[in-house]
């Protein structure tokens, strides 16, 4: 009998831990006292943030949310009524918990109209807040693993460019992630053609990490498996 959708998670979460670590870094000098985290999941970067004054979690999958609750004690860590950013509630939530920044983790490509879902988020935030989105990089990295992760798109800087025009935000940086990783996406994506995840995936990466993301504070890599953005609302 395989694992359960929310099993997965804890054992990815579990796994990638030094990975959500060194996602978080980009965005730790951008986010503010007040966060929310759109599409949550279980709460990876909940450990990351609980020196805030308030973390409000966004969670659209139902089992997900049930795993955060269970997971996560009520201290400053809020799990928004409704986890779908593309309502208007959500907005509403935002601004009466007075949100003055977002994180948005490989969320956008899994939902179809990804444009509605970023106005949304920076709809919710206050003005000169800002959102911290990390998404798949590349469309020419999409391969069996994105499918088995139910992604509609991968992006490059001028796809996300394009996503945020005449959007009230102007672009405060914008690079890509994890050259070693986009070289295995596309080994095993591409040429392989995999279909599953194994723990040793992770635990190769977890070793790569601390020389990587070394290399890469100095030089941004060409390329990367992964996009940053970061985001200040003008209005």
């Amino acid at each position: 009998m395989g694992e359960t959708h929310s099993e997965f998670y804890l054992r990815w979460g579990r796994l990638a831990r030094p990975y959500f670590k060194w996602q978080f870094e980009q965005f730790a000098p951008y986010l503010g006292r007040r966060v929310a985290d759109v599409g949550c999941g279980m709460g990876n970067f909940v450990e990351f943030l609980h020196d805030r004054d308030l973390y409000l979690g966004f969670e659209p999958d139902r089992e997900l949310a049930d795993k955060f609750k269970v997971l996560h004690v009520p201290d400053r860590v809020r799990l928004a009524a409704n986890g779908d950013i593309i309502t208007d509630e959500s907005v509403a939530e935002m601004k009466a918990n007075d949100i003055d920044s977002a994180l948005c983790v490989n969320v956008l490509e899994h939902i179809s109209d990804d444009r509605a879902a970023l106005a949304n988020i920076i709809k919710g935030v206050g003005g000169g807040g800002h959102i911290c989105i990390l998404v798949p990089a590349f469309p020419w990295l999409y391969g069996t693993l994105d499918k088995l992760d139910n992604h509609y798109r991968r992006y490059s800087k001028k796809s996300m460019a394009i996503l945020v025009k005449d959007l009230p935000v102007r672009i405060r940086d914008i690079y890509y992630m994890n050259l070693i990783g986009a070289i295995g996406w596309f080994i095993k994506g591409k040429i392989f053609k995999e279909k599953t995840y194994a723990d040793y995936d992770y635990g190769g990466m977890n070793l790569l990490i601390p020389i990587v993301s070394r290399i890469e504070r100095i030089i941004r890599p060409p390329i990367g498996v992964s996009l940053i953005m970061i985001l200040q609302k003008t209005r």
